[in-house]
């Protein structure tokens, strides 16, 4: 087994949509080629702090280990999840969003939502990754959104370079009136 016996940093990034890349050469002291912020070694790990998001770099470049993201909704936001839904992770250039996990707790106030109860999450032009029907949920609750599948060959599901959003598919919920939050754990998909 070969290893490197070094120091390897863990470098961050408070900038949204920040990306490690490759650095062009094994030796950062070395003047050329110069090194960028964002180059890291061979098994480095970088942090996307504004994003929530891990990376590191292997013998065929950077990859993604994961990301997180959550969205408390209010219940007048709630209302209009069909005709304005709302990005719970904005598109990253060059990669397509794929959700790994997502689940929904409701905070229950004192009405259920009616009609329209299925909350997804995904990029809606297409089939979601995710969806439950939870909306109706006359208690406090938290519920884990399970994948949904492709149902035809003309189905697409994970899009590059678009933003992952929380929506109910076939139109506003009514009545209701408790918050809600959602919790996605996601990965980034080189296009």
């Amino acid at each position: 087994m070969a290893t490197q016996d070094s120091r390897i940093k863990i470098k961050r990034s408070t900038v949204s949509g920040t990306v490690p890349t490759v650095a062009p050469s094994d030796d950062h002291t070395q003047p050329s080629p110069a090194w960028t912020a964002t180059d890291i070694y061979k098994g480095e790990l970088f942090i996307n702090q504004a994003d929530n998001v891990v990376w590191s770099r292997g013998d065929d470049g950077v990859f993604c280990i994961g990301g997180t993201a959550e969205l408390t909704i209010a219940s007048a936001d709630v209302l209009t999840l069909n005709s304005t839904p709302l990005t719970i992770v904005s598109a990253v250039s060059g990669y397509a969003i794929e959700v790994v996990s997502a689940s929904v707790k409701i905070a229950f106030n004192t009405t259920p939502y009616a009609t329209n109860v299925n909350i997804g999450v995904g990029q809606f032009s297409n089939e979601p990754q995710v969806e439950l029907q939870c909306l109706d949920a006359s208690v406090s609750t938290i519920r884990r959104l399970p994948s949904k599948a492709a149902t035809s060959a003309t189905d697409t599901q994970i899009v590059e370079n678009s933003d992952l959003i929380i929506s109910t598919r076939s139109g506003n919920p009514t009545a209701g009136d408790s918050d809600v939050t959602v919790y996605v754990n996601y990965r980034l998909i080189p296009a």
